[in-house]
């Protein structure tokens, strides 16, 4: 969300922010909220309950700290529905989503206790918002078997801060963590839970070893599969060859990513039997010039040139993926090569202002087919104002 509003700001609009996470007593923060709410159902009631009456109290809060906006752009979130109160009073209420949320949060993470009433609320915000923004075609495709109407979503991928996410601008954080830095190091980036599929990469990376293919793995983010993941690399004897550094504050996040040689995106299908995610590392990692070894998705396809700005291999296929890792271990005098090629890449098409600019266009579409009349972002001369 911070790359998007920044994108809004750098092509003249007024953005005023309402963050839902500055209204949350600090008390009531931890670090490891997935892991804690995966462990018990009385902390998740607990946690649903006061996600719920803080739903409703920022509803009005919002309304009463944002003024005078033309559009309100909400990032979606469990229990959430910020934009209604908005759209009650006439301002249209622009809605992005990343994912299902109820159903990753009961299959994938386990971070619910009212599901049936997260699922409803959620399903009810698609429907009454006036447009949604899907990070993927896949995405799209179950929000109208939710019956969501079609003529409403925009299928928006992902993107990134070309400026803040800059190879130039940071040095790098991870060679000293490693004994042996002869070997190349693959990095990841991300919350650890099981559609991650950091379980693969530890297996290859394991298998590979008996080849004298010797890779370093650091891995930059914590989740529930932290500990179930570091007992499978002890198990399999490459524990010392792997750095689990759990949370990282986000601006030290490129300063990871620039001492990393490869970098992964590994994504497994979900329990619900697809894959609609629009990863932001892959847009991260190809931002600071690494080359990606990403499972074939649709993002991946879209946005990785095979053995140019990265590899590719189908998406859980162990003997796929170990054999990216020995094509790529064999190239690795032209990782840097590849690594400056991904990063024209995104410069050149996927940084947030593109994406802003691609959208807002088709948002007036939208608007103004529903509205029968130009809403406010059109009357003036110049950009509208954006919650």
């Amino acid at each position: 969300m911070l790359g998007v509003m920044r994108a809004f700001e750098r092509l003249g609009w007024e953005v005023q922010q309402f963050i839902v996470g500055d209204q949350v007593p600090l008390s009531w923060v931890t670090k490891e909220a997935d892991v804690e709410l995966s462990s018990s159902y009385a902390k998740r009631l607990i946690a649903d309950l006061a996600r719920l009456g803080m739903a409703v109290a920022n509803r009005f809060l919002a309304v009463w700290k944002v003024r005078q906006v033309d559009w309100v752009y909400e990032r979606f979130g469990a229990f959430q529905f910020l934009g209604y109160g908005f759209q009650r009073r006439g301002i249209p209420w622009i809605l992005e989503t990343n994912g299902l949320f109820f159903n990753e949060a009961i299959k994938d993470r386990s971070t619910l206790a009212l599901a049936s009433i997260e699922r409803h609320l959620e399903i009810w915000a698609y429907k009454q918002a006036d447009v949604i923004i899907s990070v993927t075609d896949e995405l799209k495709s179950l929000l109208i078997r939710h019956g969501i109407n079609p003529q409403k979503i925009l299928v928006v991928p992902n993107g990134v801060d070309i400026e803040y996410f800059n190879p130039e601008r940071f040095q790098s954080e991870v060679q000293h963590l490693l004994s042996q830095h002869r070997r190349p190091i693959i990095g990841f980036v991300g919350t650890l839970v099981t559609w991650q599929g950091l379980d693969l990469l530890i297996q290859a990376i394991a298998d590979l070893r008996s080849e004298g293919l010797d890779y370093n793995l650091v891995v930059v983010g914590d989740g529930p599969m932290r500990a179930y993941w570091e007992q499978l690399a002890r198990e399999l004897g490459i524990y010392d060859r792997i750095k689990f550094l759990g949370r990282v504050p986000g601006d030290k996040v490129p300063s990871y990513i620039a001492g990393f040689d490869l970098t992964f995106s590994g994504q497994v299908i979900l329990s619900s039997g697809e894959m609609y995610h629009s990863p932001l590392k892959l847009y991260e990692y190809m931002a600071m010039g690494k080359p990606v070894v990403a499972s074939a998705f649709t993002d991946a396809k879209r946005l990785v040139r095979e053995g140019k700005t990265g590899y590719l291999f189908e998406p859980g296929n162990l003997e796929d993926l170990k054999r990216v890792l020995r094509q790529a271990y064999a190239e690795q005098e032209a990782w840097p090569e590849m690594g400056k090629k991904a990063r024209a890449e995104v410069v050149a098409k996927h940084s947030w202002e593109a994406r802003v600019r691609e959208m807002v266009p088709k948002i007036e579409a939208i608007l103004e087919a529903k509205y029968g009349t130009p809403y406010p972002a059109r009357r003036g001369n110049g950009p509208g104002k954006y919650d």
